[in-house]
């Protein structure tokens, strides 16, 4: 079986897999930066497998057209390849390749839109809240005045801590130092931006559950990490009460302390459940499988390319 058969099987596994078994170690954040590099793994070694059997295709094919050549064991596309079945099947492979790399750069070039897209609204919006609000005595801190207590942070030139005059009415100096460690945490992190290109492998990839679950669970896992930052600076007790006093709606840009799933990471916060050593070691064999796969599938494919060839 060809080099390029092993890695979409492999990344097949890995999609269909991977989604609910990272569901499951994740369920309860007990180790949220190793979720989320878990999750990236799988994302960033499903995309990397895609485009080097992309690449490994149009080569194979560009290789050995028209005269032909193997590309694996299967004799039915031997003797394609080699132009035995006639014209017209080989060019039918040829277009197949074809259309794969026009697929590939369709693919592309739409999930940069959505990132540009994405990204520019956040700088947008960290302008406009510059124009219209005030800084206080924090330089990232940008204040605006609205009715509803809020806290959130924007990616942009420079990155802004958006706080609403509700809030600081409502949060006392403990709570808002926290909420405050909680989005300089995002920023500190590059959250933002993770969730900027997450999101848009959504939206381009929007069958594909990897993707799609994948960027949820990414995102409540940052809520959790940057929780976890707040916690070790100023205290579970302050950071509780400023979510519960923040909790409701941030704009879809943002990344705020009370946006995502607020009552489960306070319970989260309160309670701490017990398991941490099982979680890393689950966590800790998805990525060392991840990182293993690949070669693992392609030292597989050698020798049986080999075999075959004997």
């Amino acid at each position: 079986m060809s080099i390029a058969v092993c890695l979409v099987l492999y990344s097949l596994a890995v999609a269909i897999v991977g989604p609910p078994l990272l569901r499951r170690l994740t369920r309860d954040g007990l180790l949220p930066r190793l979720g989320v590099a878990a999750w990236l793994s799988a994302i960033g070694s499903v995309l990397i497998t895609w485009l080097a059997v992309a690449g490994l295709l149009i080569f194979e094919v560009v290789r050995h057209w028209p005269t032909g050549a193997t590309l694996c064991c299967l004799a039915r596309l031997r003797s394609v390849m080699a132009g035995q079945a006639g014209i017209a099947p080989q060019t039918v492979l040829f277009v197949l390749a074809a259309t794969a790399t026009a697929g590939a750069v369709v693919f592309g070039m739409r999930l940069g839109r959505t990132v540009i897209r994405l990204q520019a609204r956040a700088h947008e919006h960290a302008r406009a809240v510059r124009i219209v609000g005030r800084h206080n005595r924090q330089d990232d801190v940008v204040v605006i005045d609205a009715d509803k207590p809020a806290a959130y942070c924007v990616s942009g030139r420079p990155p802004a801590i958006v706080v609403t005059s509700s809030a600081l009415a409502t949060l006392d100096k403990s709570e808002l130092g926290a909420v405050l460690a909680h989005e300089r945490a995002h920023l500190n992190g590059r959250h933002t931006h993770i969730t900027a290109v997450l999101r848009s492998l959504a939206v381009v990839f929007a069958i594909v559950p990897l993707m799609t679950e994948g960027s949820a669970e990414v995102s409540r896992l940052l809520e959790m990490c940057a929780d976890d930052a707040a916690v070790r600076q100023h205290g579970r007790e302050a950071l509780l009460s400023g979510l519960l006093a923040l909790a409701g709606a941030t704009p879809a840009p943002a990344l705020g302390a009370a946006s995502i799933a607020v009552l489960a990471r306070a319970e989260r916060l309160m309670h701490q459940p017990g398991g941490h050593a099982q979680a890393r070691f689950g966590l800790s064999a998805i990525l060392a499988i991840i990182a293993a796969g690949p070669l693992i599938t392609v030292a597989l494919a050698i020798s049986g390319t080999f075999i075959c060839g004997t």
